[in-house]
């Protein structure tokens, strides 16, 4: 039964990790974040991370009680949620602010977040996963529902529109930005990010890597956000999509620089925007990697975080929308299932031994849904997709699984093995290989 610890008959041997742990670490990374976000947003930074962990974890109890088994209490998980919906809500009231488009200080931001992380919970958590999966990441969709009444004030980005210094804009980024007078786009950067008026290089780089004092609360530091995030990268390597992570970032720095190739301006100005803007460097690492909406593969996870930099850069530069990454975000969620069917391994009959995590002993055993890691299908020793092999055994598609090659499975376990939600892989591929073998 998913969700219920079941007792084995002898220790058995399974990777060190599981999805409560792995939720874990995830949400002792975001703890970290929120408290340096103190820093620069206190207290209300520290106040809305507990309400939407608090509105998350309640909603997940109550939500569980009446969907019982099709859905199953993840108290640490819907913690991490709402740690990053609180993560990624705006904060902080910039010197340049004319039109209050959002709620930025307390009270009224607490009623954002806290309905945005009752949303997400509710329509995109619990409700997705009836659906058998989840298609858009629930904390990136539910702000932008939320947001959905102010959609044209934030594409249009009102709130930027008009400098009390000057009476000019924001400078578009079509136009050659660079550092020269008040209507500057680095004076811009500093009175609206920094709250300073000192638009010199080396002000400029400690407001993008060092601390911004309005956006996305988990990026108030560039810096802390890749310490932490590197740092969980390297713990959990095997079971965090971090490719998704090098390839966002690296097409939109390349993405800049083609931008200043055709705008011209400071190509350090712009770069420095584009990655380090609190929106995209804190998406880079703890929302483009969530595994349940992105692909399984290798080869998918590549071209979706290539896609999520190309459009983030495309929104930002010709709509004015310079979060412009959480759309990206949800845009290619869309393109996942097709996504998982690219760079698909191919199957083998040569028996290759595979690099597995370290084992640990487990008395007990807690099954629960798929997160969509892909450690299974590096792991089998035939190049086999297991969990995709389950999915089409489950519905019964045999000719699904002749094509995945199910007949190949020989039971070596690896799947089992590292899966992190204690799924019986292997039970199922070898009763998929028998289907198989019975319609030849």
């Amino acid at each position: 039964m998913k969700g219920a610890a079941l007792k084995v008959s002898k220790p058995k041997d399974y990777s060190w990790m599981t999805k409560n742990k792995l939720m874990t670490y995830i949400f002792v990374a975001l703890v970290i974040l929120a408290g340096v976000s103190a820093i620069s947003f206190w207290p209300t930074s520290i106040i809305i991370s507990v309400i939407a962990v608090v509105v998350a974890v309640a909603l997940d109890y109550l939500l569980s009680l009446f969907m019982k088994a099709k859905g199953p209490r993840n108290t640490m998980s819907a913690a991490v949620f709402g740690l990053i919906v609180a993560l990624s809500y705006s904060l902080g009231l910039p010197t340049r602010n004319t039109v209050e488009v959002l709620p930025l200080i307390a009270p009224e931001a607490y009623y954002y977040v806290a309905v945005i992380s009752a949303l997400g919970m509710i329509l995109l958590k619990k409700a997705q996963n009836l659906l058998g999966r989840k298609y858009v990441n629930p904390a990136a969709f539910a702000k932008i529902l939320v947001l959905f009444p102010f959609l044209n004030s934030i594409l249009l980005a009102k709130d930027h529109l008009v400098s009390s210094f000057s009476g000019a804009g924001l400078p578009p980024l079509t136009s050659p930005i660079g550092y020269s007078g008040i209507g500057s786009f680095a004076f811009w950067i500093q009175s609206c990010l920094g709250n300073s008026t000192i638009n010199s290089p080396s002000g400029v780089f400690n407001t993008y890597v060092l601390q911004k004092f309005h956006g996305w609360v988990g990026g108030a530091s560039s810096l802390a956000v890749i310490i932490v995030g590197v740092g969980l990268f390297v713990v959990c390597r095997k079971y965090i999509k971090w490719r998704i992570t090098l390839a966002y970032l690296g097409t939109v720095a390349i993405m800049s620089l083609l931008m200043t190739s055709i705008y011209g301006g400071d190509a350090f100005l712009r770069l420095g925007f584009e990655l380090f803007i609190g929106s995209s460097i804190f998406l880079a690492f703890f929302m483009v990697t969530d595994p349940a909406t992105t692909p399984l593969t290798y080869t998918g996870q590549a071209i979706f975080g290539v896609g999520v930099g190309v459009l983030t850069v495309i929104i930002q530069t010709y709509m004015n929308f310079l979060g412009g990454s959480i759309l990206a975000l949800v845009i290619m969620n869309l393109t996942t299932p097709l996504l998982d069917n690219v760079g698909l391994r191919k199957p083998t009959e040569e028996k290759k031994k595979p690099s597995l995590p370290k084992a640990k002993q487990f008395e007990s055993l807690t099954t629960v849904d798929c997160i969509r890691c892909g450690e299974c299908m590096v792991a089998c020793c035939h190049s086999l997709s297991p969990i995709l092999i389950k999915e089409a055994f489950d519905k019964n598609n045999t000719k699904k699984l002749r094509k995945l090659r199910a007949d190949l499975c020989d039971g070596c376990g690896n799947c089992s093995y590292v899966c992190p939600a204690r799924i019986d892989l292997k039970g199922s591929a070898l009763r998929a290989k028998v289907s198989v073998r019975q319609t030849q």
